[in-house]
């Protein structure tokens, strides 16, 4: 079975959404197809959301899905796209093998983040282990944060100064800036648990959270597949390459949220809203994005 639309957004969660919203309220027949499976699904709480701050990740997207269903030209569908290709408009292909024909696709799956691979970090990140201070750093404010890694580390120490002056750098064996008068442990890291880390010699270290580096990296092929242009940043490799309106290097793809760049869920918002405007101005006769 194929279905035919104006829009297709590939992915469900803040840009998605956002999107999705838009498009549906300038009636644009709009397909979401969403993994259910968000970058931030470990978070237990939203930081610096305009009027959600606090609010659960899951709580807001519940929200937003909720909204879309008063939309009639908008669709919610789970499952992944494995697929897309020109054929006239776009032809997507889903994991079971059904096909969605779209004259526009706005890419907004988000990215995948790489956590280290210390054991017990999985099971902290996103709550007591965090990348973006701007989303955690008011719940860990004057706590004890351990820098995780050698990487950048005068740049976090000073960063994170705006939340806490107790600060160490675990440089797990690595060698690590000058970071003037934050101490700064060389052991290698063995493992971490809640407030706690250990070292490979035995040692432990009492901390209440961890700063990580995981750099972004694209989640499935489809930007690749779609010939997008793409850059590579500090914060992660295989961003999309966009301009204001979302537009791409690919005549009607658009792209937004985490696959821009976008790094947190305001900014995701943001750029998901702005995505669909753009792609609505292309559907409309005489306006480009």
């Amino acid at each position: 079975m194929e279905t035919d639309v104006e829009a297709l957004v590939v992915g469900g969660a803040a840009a998605g959404l956002s999107a999705a919203l838009v498009l549906g309220r300038a009636r644009v027949r709009t397909v979401v197809v969403d993994a259910g499976e968000p970058s931030n699904r470990s978070a237990p709480a939203i930081g610096g959301l305009l009027g959600q701050d606090g609010t659960s990740p899951a709580q807001l997207y519940a929200a937003g899905r909720a909204q879309l269903t008063e939309l009639p030209t908008v669709e919610l569908r789970e499952g992944v796209v494995t697929g897309i290709e020109p054929a006239g408009a776009f032809r997507a292909t889903l994991a079971g093998g059904e096909t969605i024909a779209a004259g526009r696709v706005l890419i907004a799956g988000g990215m995948h983040y790489d956590v280290p691979a210390v054991p017990g970090l999985a099971a902290l990140w996103g709550d007591r282990a965090f990348m973006c201070p701007y989303c955690h750093g008011w719940e860990h404010r004057d706590q004890r944060i351990a820098i995780l890694g050698a990487a950048g580390a005068a740049h976090r120490v000073a960063l994170l100064r705006s939340w806490t002056s107790d600060l160490v750098v675990l440089a797990d064996g690595e060698p690590a800036d000058d970071v003037g008068d934050v101490g700064v442990d060389e052991r290698p890291v063995a493992s971490v648990a809640p407030g706690l880390v250990r070292f490979a010699d035995g040692g432990e270290l009492e901390v209440d959270a961890l700063h990580v580096v995981a750099p972004m990296t694209p989640r499935d092929g489809l930007m690749a597949e779609l010939g997008l242009e793409t850059t590579d940043t500090p914060q992660g490799t295989g961003f999309a390459v966009a301009d204001r309106f979302g537009a791409t290097s690919v005549p009607h793809v658009f792209a937004a949220g985490d696959a821009t760049g976008a790094g947190n869920v305001a900014a995701a918002i943001a750029t998901g809203s702005l995505a669909a405007t753009g792609l609505h101005r292309t559907l409309v006769a005489g306006i480009s994005a």
